[in-house]
């Protein structure tokens, strides 16, 4: 079944959009019945799971096989071998890690969280297991090219994710409702999955291909998952740096700024997931210039990012007037508009990084992705203890100086002939979130005036650019192109 890569796009970011939809109902719910308190028990025995699932790597040898098989399948070739192996490796890994969940029961309580949270544990184990099978089902549709279904299958998680979620937070108002709501949200993704592969084997057929394989999958795919595994290590130090130098308030607000991020760096992953199929594809085809594809995502990108960029600022003081944000959780909201420009940079990474990956160059990326993590920890650290003063407006200046290292050296190595196109753009975006953000911190009274004009002038850019390529355009649904034709590029 063919389908628009583009569709790719679409889907993975209504996906997401659906999820914020639910997400305001979510949070007001949360800031009106669940505790701080409980909030808080519950980040953090979610992050003591989190690091006991470093211990149940794949090492990227899932991913390997998913990218050789999309290049089989371009040239018309089985992957079902491919497919199994994929289900070998979530079945095993998702089951171990699951049973470890439970076996750590006793370390909780010992770090003292209250016994009236392990129940959470049992829950998030199954979420575990499901989402392990859900992960290969989708590394499948992802294989043959059926990104718009692959997005579609998040739509449907998400939606029922977020509705049950919301009836429980009513009926219980309890943490229980987001792990209960998580687990039912991969049960219907799983039932879409089935419904739509349609297509199904045995998982003891890919055991042969790992073991034939395994040295060239692991030295391939061991980047891509070091990448996130010291992405996932990043994430963990930063949030303990902010708990042992300005209290574990500012964790919880640091938590809920980047959740107001994910609205925007949604369309990042979107386009990264359709980009690392798109390049699979050309590689297999025996596509050698991949210029300029880079280039088409990268532009689209980085203008759409910065469009809700600046307009996430405009509406973000919007939040507790509407009765969105309530009580202490309104402190998160100027820290959220300082890290939206972050978005800009995040989507020219993501993208550079899945090429080199999918190109067989992973260690480029991983090299460059860890000097980005390392001047992320490295100045937070450095900003804390020079001037605690800053709060969490260091850790926000540090993940700006981490997410621009790598950019630079991105575009410096690529050798592509339309990176000062790239820059440009980066440059152009960046500077109007960046001056978004810093007329409400530092301008009393400033909103909403300032915010509205650096919003117009954003889209006024847009419009004298013409960022978006045709390529982009002309794989558009009918009724979305009239909408974005003023800001096409010309003569393509």
């Amino acid at each position: 079944m063919k389908e628009s890569p583009v569709s790719g796009v679409v889907f993975g970011y209504l996906y997401t959009a659906i999820n914020y939809v639910f997400a305001l109902a979510y949070v007001i719910l949360l800031t009106r019945f669940i505790p701080l308190i409980q909030y808080g028990y519950f980040n953090t025995l979610m992050a003591m799971m989190g690091m006991i699932g470093l211990f149940f790597p794949t090492l990227g040898i899932d991913a390997a096989i998913a990218r050789e098989g999309a290049m089989l399948h371009s040239r018309g070739l089985g992957i079902d071998d491919h497919y199994a192996a994929l289900l070998t490796i979530s079945l095993t890994v998702s089951t171990l890690y699951a049973a470890a969940l439970i076996i750590a029961i006793p370390l909780y309580l010992i770090t003292r969280i209250p016994s009236g949270y392990m129940g959470l544990v049992l829950v998030y184990a199954a979420y575990v297991v499901t989402a392990g099978i859900n992960g290969a089902l989708s590394a499948y549709l992802w294989m043959t090219g059926r990104l718009a279904s692959q997005g579609m299958g998040g739509i449907v998680g998400n939606i029922t994710f977020r509705s049950i979620e919301i009836a429980l937070l009513v009926l219980l108002r309890s943490v229980y409702a987001i792990v209960i709501g998580m687990a039912m949200g991969q049960l219907a993704t799983l039932a879409y999955y089935l419904a739509i592969v349609r297509h199904f084997v045995n998982p003891g057929r890919g055991v042969a291909l790992i073991k034939r394989g395994f040295r060239g999958y692991l030295g391939l795919g061991i980047q891509n998952w070091l990448l996130g595994y010291l992405s996932s290590v990043s994430g963990y130090v930063i949030t303990y740096v902010i708990y042992s130098f300005i209290g574990t308030t500012y964790v919880a607000l640091y938590s809920l700024a980047g959740y107001m991020l994910g609205a925007i760096t949604a369309l990042g992953g979107a386009v990264t997931n359709v980009f690392g199929s798109r390049v699979a594809h050309a590689l297999g085809s025996g596509l050698t210039d991949r210029h300029h594809l880079i280039r088409d995502y990268t532009v689209a990108a980085i203008s759409v990012s910065g469009v809700l960029a600046t307009g996430a600022i405009l509406a973000a003081p919007l939040l507790p007037l509407l009765g969105i944000i309530h009580g202490d959780y309104v402190e998160a909201i100027p820290y959220g508009i300082a890290l939206f420009g972050t978005a800009v940079l995040g989507s020219v990474n993501s993208i550079y990084s899945m090429y080199y990956w999918v190109s067989g160059r992973g260690w480029v990326a991983l090299e460059v992705s860890s000097v980005g993590i390392a001047v992320n920890v490295a100045s937070a650290l450095t900003l804390l203890i020079i001037d605690r003063g800053l709060g969490l407006y260091s850790v926000i200046i540090a993940a700006y100086l981490g997410s621009l290292a790598p950019l630079i050296i991105y575009l410096l190595i690529g050798g592509n002939p339309h990176t000062r196109d790239i820059a440009v753009n980066v440059t152009t975006y960046l500077f109007l979130s960046i001056a978004g953000a810093l007329s409400y911190i530092l301008i009393i009274d400033s909103w909403p005036l300032y915010q509205l004009a650096i919003f117009i002038v954003t889209v006024l850019v847009t419009y004298i650019m013409r960022p978006i390529p045709r390529s982009v355009i002309d794989q558009l649904p009918g009724l979305v192109r009239p909408l974005l034709m003023p800001f096409t590029e010309m003569g393509e």
